[in-house]
């Protein structure tokens, strides 16, 4: 440990270092500090091929820590496991697996000539697990991991206690649920590398299931039923897979042809049918891992758990009581797993358990930073009370305004929750059409509710849930009221919103319910197609301007655009 370091403290950072969503989160005696994602720091979605040095130097920046003050620092993969898995030789392994190369992950002009902490890598599926069992607040609970692969697993049941996690069964990569739902996303035209699974899932609505799909769970667990096996094994495997699958799609399903983009639409009934198999599919792996485990208690982490609808049919339909879905779910989240478990091995006696009650944990900004941006813009604006800022606000979204708010501490994850986020009011149709259009989405393509947490069974019917990640039934009195944020299902996947954890959005929500009598705004992320969100103030104002909102709320100031 460095000298500099409190002796009786552990300052662990985790980081994801593949090749996509790379991030960085630091714990102290397993408690968050901070987490950054790569790409809100080099702007480029998804952080393609990017390793986390940006995230772990804005990392540490937060805390006022240097590298060598870390008492280690945790991988969310093990490379060694991969490469063994992908039958690389000792010559293949440094140029197809460079990620956890110190030379890449601790560059000397980022963070100086000094050494490194060491460093632990972590088991993939293992640092999911960790991501979402320890911050769940369960004492016990099952734990699902389903992604599109870890190192040599696509699907982990696991049981979590006080003395760690155990792996209860795996399943292998050939039939992996991640991997599956990818290539539906492109046999419907809908893939690319910056993330569109939310394409497919939103797409899914507008259409009836019945198309085979090939995806079942049985007693072997989840299983392509009618593609033939894989023979080929390793890094192979994928692109076989790929093909093997989109045939069988080609073959059975409607239009009988692979990514017609042009013609969306004509995919819906498909997507509706791979929605549903992938929910019966975890329905049918939760009973599995309810019946091993005995628990009430369920704890899903992976990619795939970024599924709202399957989540909402989880809470409702699935033999537990209660659920919890880590907000980081896809892969940025085994950065913070990975430095939750090693904290616990390294020091068990530090270990601090940790509630994850919101999902602000990025890095804020003050007053001065933003008047400083503003004036760099050629912009000017009065400095408000947070009264007077939300009272403003809620009126130019009830004219109907679309304003973007930045506010305070970022929020980790894929979707918005009230820190950087782009606002509308609810009301009338039309706002989610010009949303979409200002974003560059599809108007086909739904929009979310933040709703104040004691409003929300007055407006919806399902498991109140803070991130935005369980889907829930608008109800049918109440759709006509708010459709700009109901889908063509009657669905929505509402935030609650509680002032105790974002007292400034909540304050807002107050004042919008005062102008119009509804607790709740549209709320979609304050970004573009194609662009990560915004993190700074001046990147918020920034796609503001163009993307031609009416207002961005920032700090404490409200400044006009036209």
């Amino acid at each position: 440990m460095s000298s500099t370091a409190n002796s009786q403290d552990i300052w662990v950072a985790g980081l994801n270092h593949g090749a996509h969503d790379s991030a960085a989160a630091l714990l102290r005696n397993g408690e968050v500090v901070v987490i950054v994602e790569q790409e809100r720091m080099s702007r480029r979605k998804r952080a393609i091929d990017e390793p986390p040095v940006d995230a772990l130097r804005a990392c540490l920046e937060h805390a006022g820590r240097k590298l060598e003050d870390l008492d280690a620092i945790a991988l969310g993969s093990d490379m060694e496991r991969l490469a063994t898995w992908m039958g690389l030789t000792p010559e293949e392994r440094p140029s197809v697996l460079p990620y956890d190369d110190p030379e890449r992950l601790f560059p000397r002009d980022v963070f100086g000539d000094v050494p490194h902490p060491p460093v632990i890598p972590i088991r993939h599926h293992l640092a999911h697990a960790a991501s979402t069992f320890w911050p769940s607040g369960f004492e016990e609970a099952a734990i699902l991991v389903m992604d599109n692969r870890g190192e040599d697993t696509a699907t982990t049941l696991l049981r979590g206690g006080p003395r760690g996690m155990e792996t209860i069964k795996a399943y292998g990569i050939e039939h992996s649920l991640g991997l599956w739902y990818r290539i539906a996303t492109q046999y419907a035209g809908l893939y690319s590398k910056d993330g569109t699974a939310g394409k497919l899932m939103g797409l899914a609505s507008y259409g009836r299931p019945g198309q085979s799909v090939a995806l079942r769970h049985g007693p072997a667990g989840p299983r392509w039923e009618g593609v033939p096996a894989a023979t080929q094994t390793g890094r192979a495997m994928p692109p076989e897979r790929t093909r093997q699958l989109l045939d069988y799609f080609a073959r059975h399903c409607f239009p009988y042809t692979v990514g017609v983009s042009a013609e969306t639409m004509a995919y819906a009934d498909f997507a509706a049918s791979v929605q549903q198999a992938l929910e019966e599919t975890i329905l049918g792996l939760c009973q599995e891992l309810h019946d091993v485990t005995g628990l009430s208690s369920l704890a899903l982490a992976g990619g795939v758990a970024l599924n709202c609808t399957a989540n909402g049919r989880i809470a409702a339909e699935s033999p537990f009581d209660e659920i919890f879905v880590q907000p980081m779910s896809h892969d940025g989240g085994v950065a913070l797993g990975a430095a939750l478990e090693a904290s616990r091995e390294l020091r068990p006696e530090l270990f601090r358990r940790q509630t994850m009650r919101h999902a602000y944990w990025g890095p804020g900004f003050t007053d001065e930073e933003v008047a400083a941006a503003l004036d760099e813009r050629g912009l000017s604006a009065s400095a408000l009370t947070t009264q007077e800022l939300a009272g403003r606000t809620a009126a130019l979204l009830a004219r109907g305004g679309v304003v973007g708010w930045c506010q305070g501490r970022g929020e980790v994850g894929p979707r918005a929750l009230g820190a950087r986020s782009l606002l509308g009011d609810p009301r009338k149709r039309e706002h989610l059409v010009r949303i979409n259009t200002l974003k560059g989405r599809e108007v086909w393509r739904p929009l979310a509710p933040s709703v104040l947490r004691e409003r929300y069974d007055d407006y919806f019917i399902g498991t109140p849930n803070p991130f935005m990640i369980v889907a829930a039934q608008v109800r049918p009195e109440m759709r006509a009221v708010v459709p700009a944020v109901v889908h063509v299902d009657g669905s929505a996947r509402p935030q609650i919103v509680d002032a105790d954890h974002a007292p400034r959005y909540a304050a807002l929500l107050r004042a919008f319910e005062r102008e119009t009598g509804l607790p709740m705004v549209i709320n979609t992320s304050l970004n573009s197609a194609g662009l990560p969100i915004a993190n700074t103030p001046g990147e918020a104002v920034d796609m503001c301007r163009a993307m031609g909102a009416d207002a961005v709320a920032v700090g404490s100031y409200l400044v006009t655009l036209h």
